[in-house]
C-alpha cells in the first residue's frame, strides 16, 4: 500500500506566545528522525502501554496482550518548538479497552447483533492509534490517543489501521492534522496488514478514512499537553486528504 505523506508542523498555545508554533526541523531528515525514534529505549513507551493498555482474558484462562503495533507508514519526524526545543513524533496502535461494541448487547437489533465468537474477535482485534511525542533527550513528553467513536455503519469496534498523512492545520496555528484509516474489528488483521473477513459478510472496501485535529498546549509549568479537538473536526468526518480537512477548518472559522 503506497502512501503519500505531507510533513506536519505542530504549534503550541496556552502560556506560550500567541503566534508560537512548531515547525519542521529542516536540519533533521525524516530518515534521521526515524533512526532517532527507533534508538530510544522502549522503557517509557512500554510503561505507558502497560498502564493504559487492556489485555483480554479468554474464558479458558488464556490472555491476549495489548497488541502493540507500529503503523506501516512513516510517522517519525522532527519538529522545532517555538524555535527552541526539538520534538519527535511517532504513532503506534494498541488495544486500549475491552469494552464490547453495542452489537454485543442483549438489546442489539437482530440485524446488527454479533455472535459470541464475533464479539470476542472484535475486542481482541481492536487497536487505537496513539500519537507519541519525544523530546531531544529521548524522553516521552506527551501522548494523545486518536479516538474514533462508534459509527452506525460499522457493526463491531472501529479499529485504527494506518496513518496516511500528517500536516499543519494552517487555520489552527497550533494544530496538527492526521489522516488515518480504520476498519471493522471483526476482520482478522492487524495495523498495517491487508484486512479480510473470514465470515459471510464482507465490505468491498473495509477501510474508512478520517482526519484528526490534535492541538498542542502548554500548562503553567511548560509541560506539553496534547488534546484531540472534536468540535472543530468531528472524528467521523470522512476527510481522506489534508486539503479537505483544512477547507473544513477554514469554513468553520476555527483557529
Amino acid at each position: 500500500m503506497k502512501q503519500i505523506f505531507l510533513l506536519p508542523l505542530l504549534a503550541v498555545m496556552g502560556t506560550a506566545p500567541a503566534h508560537a508554533q512548531l515547525t519542521l526541523e529542516q536540519a533533521i531528515s525524516p530518515k534521521k528522525a526515524e533512526q532517532y525514534v527507533r534508538s530510544i529505549q522502549r522503557s517509557e513507551l512500554d510503561a505507558y502501554v502497560l498502564k493504559n493498555g487492556a489485555p483480554y482474558l479468554y474464558e479458558d484462562g488464556r490472555t491476549s496482550n495489548v497488541g502493540l503495533t507500529a503503523v506501516t507508514s512513516h510517522t517519525e519526524y522532527a519538529w522545532r518548538l517555538d524555535e527552541h526545543d526539538v520534538l519527535y513524533s511517532y504513532v503506534k496502535a494498541f488495544r486500549s479497552d475491552t469494552t464490547p461494541p453495542p452489537a454485543c448487547s442483549v438489546d442489539a437489533p437482530p440485524d446488527k447483533a454479533l455472535r459470541d465468537s464475533e464479539c470476542v474477535k472484535s475486542i481482541v482485534n481492536f487497536a487505537e492509534c496513539h500519537l507519541f511525542v519525544f523530546d531531544s533527550n529521548s524522553k516521552l513528553v506527551a501522548v494523545q490517543p486518536l479516538k474514533i467513536p462508534q459509527p452506525d455503519y460499522i457493526v463491531a469496534k472501529p479499529s485504527c489501521f494506518d496513518v496516511h498523512a500528517m500536516a499543519p492545520a494552517k487555520a489552527v496555528k497550533h494544530g496538527m492534522l492526521i489522516v488515518a484509516s480504520y476498519y471493522d474489528s471483526r476482520w482478522t488483521c492487524m495495523a498495517g496488514q491487508d484486512c479480510a473477513s473470514n465470515g459471510l459478510l464482507a465490505f468491498p472496501d473495509p477501510l474508512y478514512k478520517t482526519t484528526f485535529l490534535v492541538r498542542f498546549n502548554k500548562d503553567a509549568s511548560g509541560k506539553l499537553l496534547l488534546s484531540q479537538d472534536t468540535s472543530c473536526l468531528e472524528p467521523l468526518n470522512n476527510y481522506s486528504t489534508i486539503a479537505a480537512a483544512r477547507r473544513a477548518l477554514e469554513k468553520k472559522g476555527c483557529n
